[in-house]
Order: C-alpha cells, then structure tokens, then sequence
C-alpha cells in the first residue's frame, strides 16, 4: 500500500476538487498497429515491462499509484542506456476489459478481441521534449504478443497538446469526444461522434 504523503498529497486534492465538479473533454484517437511510425528520439530507449522497482521512479508524485496496485495488464517502461526509466504506459486488451470497467468505469468502449487500449501515458519530466512517447508507444504496441491487434484506441484531455501532437506524429487519428461532466461526486460520461469542425478544432489545436 501506498501511504499519503507530502509527495502525494497534491494528487489527492485535485482529484477531490475534480469529483466536486468539473467538465473535462478527451479527444478518442484511433490507429492500425501496423502503420503506426516510429519516431526519431535524440536518445536511445530499450522497452520491458514494469517492475515494482518503478513506482514514482518517474517522479510523477505518486500518479498512477494505485492504478499499478491493481496490477491490470499490462504496465511497460522505456529505460535509457543508463536503464533509467524514462517512460510509462499501459496497454489493455479485451482480456482485462471486465478489471478496466472495474477500476475506470464507464470510460471507455467495450473491446473487440482484435482491440487494444493506451492509458497511463506518462514521461519523465527531465526527458520530456525528447519525442520518447513517440518512440516508445509504437515499440510496445508492435510486440509480437499484440500481433493480432488490428486497432488501438487511446483517449488524451483537449488541453493536453503536447501529447496530442505526439499520437498524432506516429499515425493517431480522431474518431470521437468523450465528455466527463463530475457534480458533487457523480459522474456521467457521454460520446460524441467526430465531425468535420470538431476535427478541424483539433488539427489546427496540435499546429499551434
């Protein structure tokens, strides 16, 4: 178990003040495993996949704490040549939908066998800039155990363009808004289709 602390306390109260009320919209982007494009990063990076030794080795203050308590599959790293872990995320397959539900709730759509899910996305804050995300992510996803993943699915917050840019550079696309309305601790969760504004919205938020 991970005890609240001076490190985590932050986290903690912003996830309160989120469930008091609060209006987020996620971008819902698509890609094909198989065209997905490597890219260029100034440092070299070598995938496995999270050990325990990893916990806050991000310095992300505790973060994904106790979604890496729930141990759902599968959790991996990127590490530098110095096996400094630089980089994190999870990759869900339809086979730990029922522990996805059980641990986000609605959030995401159901999974077909040949679909995958990217969530906890997070890079060193000393390492960012570097392009590692877009490197990494496609360096996961292309394992030979994902073989038969024929689509990827990830949902990233509006207002997060840095890492908009960075799905969009190896091969993402829109294809829907999950809006997430929160009202004194109830949550109701709602998709929307992609339209021709809404994506025009987004491509020209990922050129600025």
């Amino acid at each position: 178990m991970i005890f609240i602390g001076s490190g985590n306390l932050k986290p903690i109260l912003d996830g309160f003040l989120t469930r008091l009320y609060s209006k987020t919209n996620f971008i819902g982007l698509e890609a094909s495993p198989h065209k997905l494009k490597v890219s260029d990063s100034s440092i070299d990076i070598a995938i496995r996949p999270f050990e325990t030794s990893d916990i806050n080795a991000l310095n992300e203050k505790f973060r994904h704490s106790r979604l890496v308590e729930e141990q759902i599959p599968r959790c991996y790293v990127a590490t530098n040549k110095k096996k400094k872990t630089v980089y994190r995320q999870w990759l869900f397959t339809h086979k730990s939908q029922q522990q996805v539900i059980n641990y986000f709730g609605p959030v995401f759509p159901e999974l077909d066998k040949n679909e995958a899910i990217i969530e906890g996305v997070f890079t060193h804050p000393d390492y960012r800039g570097l392009r590692i995300m877009s490197k990494a992510m496609p360096k996961i996803i292309k394992q030979q155990q994902y073989k038969n993943i024929k689509r990827v699915i990830a949902f990233v917050n509006e207002r997060n363009i840095s890492s908009l840019k960075g799905f969009n550079r190896i091969g993402f696309s829109p294809y829907c808004i999950r809006i997430e309305v929160w009202f004194l601790f109830s949550r109701k969760v709602s998709f929307i289709q992609m339209t021709d504004s809404l994506e025009k919205k987004y491509l020209e938020s990922i050129k600025t």
